[in-house]
C-alpha cells in the first residue's frame, strides 16, 4: 500500500474502521515510523508546569495602612466618647439656685381709730340771701336820635358805577370807587413790600435785558469756549489721595475759523484732582495749564469730560465692600468671643426684687466692652472709607475749554 492514499479511497485503514495496531498487516505502522512513535508514547501532562500558589507566596496586607486605619478608628471612638460625656455632664449639672428667705413683717392685729374730725360751727346756720350786684340796664335812646350806620355801596351799585364811569374810578378793578377803609389789591401789595424792606416793584426788573450781538475779533487766533481738546493720560490717577496729573495732546487744535494752528500735537496739559465727593465712577479733573512745543504757555481752568461731553473722566470704580464686610465680621466675632467667655466663666450677680424673685445677671467684662467699642470704631471707619476711582496711564480723555483764549499776542 502507498502512504499517500487519499482519505476517502478504499483500502484506507482508518476509513475501514481499523486501527494502526490492528491493521499491521497492511504495513501502516512500518511504513510511517513517526505515527507509530506518536501513538505508542504516553499522553503529555499539560498541568505539570502550571504555577501553583503556596502559603508563603500569599500577599500580605500593608502594615502601615492597617496602623493608619486603626488610628482613625481610635480617634473616632475617643471623639464619640468625649461628645457623649459633654452631653451627659451638661444634663447632670443643674444650676444651683440660691434660695433666700424673704421675711415679711406681720400686719398689726389691732388698727387704731382715726382722730375725730373738728365740728364746723357754720354748718348749722341758714344760707345767706344772694344779692345781684349787676348795674341796671341803660335806657335806649329814641329812634330819631340814633345816627344811621354808614354802609358801602352794594355789589349792584359798584357794577353800575363801573360800567357808567369807567375812567373815573380811583383804584377798583372795575373802575368803581372802593368803600372807605378798604385797600385795593395794588395798594396792599405795595404796603407789604414796603414793610418787608423791598420797596415797590419795578416793571423794568421783571423784563430781561436784551443782549446785542457783536463781531468776533481776531478769529484767526481765537480758541473759543466749547472747543474739545483730546489728549492721552501721561500719569495714572488714583483718587485715594488728591494730586496732580498731566496728559499729552494727540490731535491738533485750530482757531474758530480753522485757519491757524493754535495747539499742535504733543502739547502738554497739566491739571489737578481731588479725592473727596466721589459718588460714582468719575473723577473731576481741572486742567489749568497748557505748554506747547513752540514755547507758548496757556493758562486756563477747564474741566475734564467724557466722549459725549459728560462731566468728569470715567474710570474703574472700587467701593471696597469686601474689606468693609471682612473687617466688620472679624472684629465682631472677636468681641462676641470675649463676651461669651466672660458670661460663661465669670461670676454671676444675683438680685432679689421687691416681689421676692431672684434675678441673676451675667458677668460683664471690661475687656469685652473694650472690644465692642473697638469693633464699633473700626466699623465706622471702614464704612466711611470713600470709594476709589482709577484711571490708568494711556487712557484717552477730553477737555472742555471753559473760556475764550486769545492767541493774538503770541501768534503773528
Amino acid at each position: 500500500m502507498s502512504q499517500n492514499l487519499p482519505p476517502n479511497q478504499p483500502g484506507n485503514p482508518e476509513e475501514s474502521g481499523g486501527t494502526p495496531e490492528n491493521n499491521s498487516s497492511y504495513g501502516y505502522a512500518g511504513a510511517n515510523p513517526y505515527y507509530g512513535q506518536q501513538a505508542t508514547g504516553p499522553a503529555p501532562d499539560l498541568d505539570a508546569n502550571a504555577p501553583t500558589l503556596k502559603s508563603s507566596d500569599v500577599q500580605r496586607l500593608n502594615r502601615k495602612a492597617l496602623l493608619f486605619l486603626g488610628g482613625i478608628v481610635l480617634l473616632l471612638i475617643v471623639a464619640a466618647l468625649w461628645m457623649f460625656n459633654a452631653a451627659t455632664s451638661g444634663e447632670d449639672k443643674k444650676p444651683k439656685v440660691e434660695e433666700e428667705v424673704v421675711n415679711i413683717p406681720d400686719l398689726p392685729k389691732t388698727v387704731a381709730d382715726p382722730p375725730p374730725l373738728p365740728v364746723d360751727p357754720l354748718a348749722g346756720m341758714p344760707p345767706l340771701p344772694v344779692v345781684d350786684q349787676a348795674p341796671p340796664p341803660m335806657p335806649m335812646p329814641p329812634p330819631e336820635q340814633m345816627e344811621p350806620v354808614k354802609r358801602g355801596p352794594s355789589l349792584l351799585e359798584r357794577r353800575i358805577s363801573g360800567e357808567g364811569g369807567g375812567g373815573e374810578g380811583g383804584g377798583g378793578s372795575g373802575g368803581g370807587s372802593l368803600p372807605p377803609g378798604v385797600m385795593s389789591p395794588e395798594a396792599y401789595a405795595q404796603a407789604m413790600m414796603a414793610a418787608n424792606g423791598q420797596g415797590p416793584a419795578r416793571p423794568q426788573e421783571d423784563k430781561e435785558k436784551a443782549t446785542s450781538a457783536q463781531p468776533i475779533y481776531n478769529p484767526d487766533t481765537l480758541l473759543v469756549r466749547g472747543t474739545y481738546i483730546r489728549c492721552v493720560m501721561e500719569t495714572r490717577i488714583v483718587t485715594d489721595l488728591p494730586g496732580f496729573t498731566s496728559c499729552v495732546v494727540t490731535e491738533p487744535t485750530y482757531s474758530i475759523n480753522g485757519r491757524r494752528l493754535l495747539l499742535p500735537k504733543g502739547s502738554k496739559v497739566s491739571g489737578r484732582y481731588q479725592s473727596d465727593n466721589i459718588n460714582g465712577p468719575r473723577v473731576s479733573v481741572i486742567w489749568d495749564r497748557i505748554t506747547t512745543p513752540n514755547g507758548i504757555d496757556v493758562n486756563m481752568a477747564s474741566p475734564g469730560i467724557d466722549n459725549l461731553g459728560g462731566a468728569g473722566h470715567p474710570g474703574d470704580y472700587n467701593a471696597h465692600w469686601g474689606s468693609r464686610i471682612a473687617s466688620a465680621l472679624l472684629i465682631s466675632l472677636i468681641s462676641d468671643a470675649f463676651k461669651y467667655a466672660a458670661a460663661k466663666n465669670g461670676p454671676e450677680t444675683s438680685t432679689v426684687t421687691n416681689s421676692g424673685n431672684l434675678v441673676q445677671t451675667p458677668y460683664e467684662s471690661n475687656t469685652a466692652e473694650a472690644m465692642e467699642r473697638l469693633a464699633n470704631q473700626a466699623l465706622d471707619k471702614s464704612i466711611n472709607r470713600p470709594p476709589t476711582v482709577t484711571i490708568n496711564q494711556g487712557t484717552v480723555v477730553n477737555i472742555y475749554v471753559a473760556k475764550d483764549v486769545d492767541f493774538s499776542s503770541v501768534l503773528r
